[in-house]
């Protein structure tokens, strides 16, 4: 398998895995535990050049993979697929922002002290880096605009986890854009993509048998 592509693939994964359960918070108030989790390590652990490892190994990103496998077959879910394209507008305004970056680098620090101390999803650690989203990524347009019931959305609890994940989502596309991918990549590149996510969510499920 193209080391790339694998890269691209498990990135967009990370990605998607962080939108369903913003998704998933705003429609229920609910969420997994597990894969929030997975989602904040991907923002807190360093990176040395494979997404699987930031993320705690490629298994962990087997829910991302299959929602992207189902995003890239039938692309129905337009919902996702929008707060995807905007986060990945929001990033390249970030990368611009020297004294952001600065900031924000700082902060992941002091939450990674934190995580350390608790653990990646205690509520110490996700409302510190909602704080830091609102600090830094919030500021920049567009906004993300997520959908979801009243009820849930305005629970501060919920509220926090949305934004630290849509923080981890930024991340995500970070690793994406720095493993090759870009805009084009994804209109013409799309099949490749979908035979990646399709061979690695086969090897990483028959893995975790």
């Amino acid at each position: 398998m193209d080391q790339a592509w694998r890269e691209q693939t498990l990135a967009l994964a990370a990605l998607f895995q962080a939108l369903t359960e913003i998704r998933r918070i705003a429609r229920t108030g609910q969420t997994s535990i597990e894969e929030v989790e997975t989602c904040i390590n991907g923002l807190l652990n360093p990176y040395e050049g494979d997404v699987g490892d930031a993320y705690g190994g490629d298994v962990k990103l087997l829910p991302g993979l299959r929602r992207l496998r189902t995003q890239l077959s039938d692309p129905q879910d337009t919902e996702l697929t929008r707060y995807a394209i905007v986060l990945m507008h929001l990033e390249r305004k970030l990368m611009r922002k020297r004294a952001m970056l600065k900031h924000l680098a700082e902060g992941l620090e002091q939450a990674r002290d934190r995580a350390s101390y608790f653990h990646p999803a205690h509520e110490n650690v996700i409302g510190y880096l909602a704080d830091l989203y609102g600090e830094t990524v919030s500021t920049l347009k567009p906004k993300v605009m997520v959908q979801g019931e009243r009820q849930w959305l305005e629970d501060s609890r919920n509220a926090n986890q949305v934004r630290a994940l849509l923080l981890a989502g930024v991340r995500a596309t970070t690793f994406w854009r720095n493993a090759g991918g870009s805009r084009l990549r994804l209109v013409f590149g799309r099949n490749r993509l979908l035979e990646t996510t399709e061979r690695l969510a086969r090897e990483l499920a028959a893995g975790s048998l």
